[in-house]
């Protein structure tokens, strides 16, 4: 099934990107008019067999009782390079399945939302291309396929902001790409480390099967070295995420970014940093985590702080929310600083939650944009009087994401505080003094952009509009917004459909794993 899942989508979308460029000219005009169609039935029939998975009653897998290093939807490995040790081994548990999941959910709506896009017969393909590599990253149980998918990831987005983005959209993709990339080469090169030290029956007598490695009791015996290899995991997930003081490629990248392509940068590819910091750095590496606690914490404080503080004085809605998931990312590195299991599902928590939420608030700003040509916070006043619609999808947005009770972001961000105040006492205040600093932007902007007018009848309309009459989202867009707003109420009133399985894998991740390091470190657990 994950084979399926993650090759389809590559395929189709490829196939309906070359088709168009060696058909005849009739056959390729009828090509890409069923094109759009083509990738969102199949991105909704991902979603179905996703679904389907996901409800144990019919799938028959209970995803609320995997323990740790149990894979379900698991194929016996197939040899790729059996030369090297790289063979196809993709299998899902509880930390990947959600993030499984929340992918197949937000490409169909993502291409809702921009159903209209120009040239939509290349700019959905890309977008299913995407899919494909998002979900290779998240099943992927071979480090080489990993990394091949993790790379992958790149090229759909690059040309995402290239081909469909703003005015500064080539200097965006640049960056974009020049950050990620460097960071994923320095990641690599630890991979490579734990290769050579991973024994097994191949010619080289060394795997990339991941399972294999965490296999062994003592994966690097030299102590400096898995520091070291610790570190440059850390470099290449940390910039995914990304993280304070190498965030600085985010919020170019979501202001020129198409509206579809910032929901998905902010809703699952910043999740892949997070994703793998605890699936490899993490669970390979325990002693250096614990060894390396301080520098955790150190780089959630700043990025939380910062974020919230730099969100305060922009004017740019992009911008804005670009900031805010900076902030957000670093409550999960403060989750995972906090080695409680109550915290690390916290941190799993909100990488789900801030999934759905950043994508609305990135909806809200695409539309923005679309209808008013501009993204400035104070360039009008009162735009609940010509677009109730957009008006309200942008304060449910803002209340989920200051982490408001009942919605989705809430569970996660009380989970971490928590569990901050447990291991670190009154050091919570900082964090908990930050959200109120989150709260404070947020409201702001929603009073005076929604609310706040002269003319209670009419409001302030910016001057982009050139003297068109404003108009509200469309339906696509409505419908997109409908969707992501309902599972952010769903997610907030019943949290188990995810945080049960989230809290057994983080419970045996700190019982199984993070307890014994803990200890052999002097630190009590």
């Amino acid at each position: 099934m994950l084979t399926i899942l993650v090759l389809s989508p590559i395929a189709v979308g490829l196939t309906l990107l070359l088709l168009p460029l060696v058909l005849p000219r009739q056959a390729a005009e009828s090509v890409k008019k069923v094109s759009r169609n083509v990738s969102l039935g199949v991105a909704l029939a991902l979603l179905a067999i996703s679904t389907w998975a996901a409800m144990a009653s019919i799938s028959d897998i209970n995803w609320m009782d995997i323990q740790l290093g149990d894979y379900h939807l698991e194929n016996t490995p197939v040899d790729l390079i059996p030369y090297i040790g790289v063979s196809w081994h993709v299998g899902a548990d509880a930390l990947s399945f959600p993030m499984v999941w929340l992918t197949a959910m937000l490409i169909p709506v993502s291409m809702l939302v921009e159903w209209d896009a120009k040239h939509g017969h290349a700019f959905h393909p890309l977008l299913l291309v995407m899919e494909g590599a998002l979900l290779g990253v998240f099943v992927a149980l071979d480090l080489f396929v990993f990394y091949v998918f993790w790379e992958l990831t790149l090229i759909p987005m690059f040309f995402l902001i290239l081909m469909w983005g703003g005015e500064d959209r080539r200097y965006a993709a640049m960056k974009f790409f020049i950050y990620t990339f460097t960071a994923s080469v320095i990641m690599l090169i630890g991979f490579l480390v734990m290769y050579f030290h991973t024994s097994a029956d191949t010619a080289t007598g060394h795997t990339f099967d991941l399972v294999t490695m965490l296999a062994h009791d003592n994966l690097i015996p030299s102590e400096g070295l898995r520091h070291f290899v610790w570190l440059m995991l850390l470099i290449g997930f940390a910039t995914k995420m990304p993280s304070v003081p190498v965030h600085t490629w985010l919020p170019d990248a979501h202001v020129e970014a198409p509206t579809a392509g910032s929901m998905i940068l902010a809703g699952v590819m910043l999740k892949m940093g997070a994703y793998g910091f605890l699936r490899v750095a993490v669970t390979a590496f325990p002693g250096s985590t614990v060894v390396f606690t301080p520098l955790l914490i150190l780089l959630g404080m700043v990025s939380l702080v910062y974020g919230a503080w730099v969100c305060l004085g922009q004017t740019n809605l992009k911008r804005m929310v670009a900031y805010s998931s900076v902030s957000h990312m670093g409550l999960i590195f403060l989750g995972i600083a906090t080695m409680q299991p109550l915290g690390i599902a916290g941190a799993l928590y909100m990488m789900f939650a801030h999934g759905i939420i950043s994508p609305l608030l990135f909806a809200v700003a695409g539309a923005f944009k679309h209808h008013y040509h501009t993204l400035e916070i104070g360039s009008m006043r009162g735009i609940a009087h010509h677009s109730p619609w957009l008006s309200g999808h942008m304060m449910l947005g803002w209340m989920a994401s200051l982490g408001l009770p009942l919605l989705a972001g809430f569970v996660a961000e009380v989970a971490i505080l928590i569990a901050f105040w447990m291991t670190f006492g009154w050091l919570v205040l900082l964090p908990a003094l930050t959200l109120i600093i989150t709260a404070a932007y947020y409201i702001t902007s929603m009073q005076r952009t929604i609310f706040e007018s002269n003319d209670p009848h009419q409001g302030i309309l910016p001057e982009t509009l050139h003297g068109e009459s404003p108009r509200d989202i469309t339906w696509h867009e409505n419908a997109g917004m409908f969707v992501l707003a309902a599972f952010i109420v769903l997610f907030g009133i019943l949290p188990f459909i995810f945080w049960d399985m989230m809290s057994d894998w983080s419970s045996e991740m700190v019982l199984g794993v993070l307890k014994d390091a803990m200890i052999s470190e002097g630190v009590r657990p």
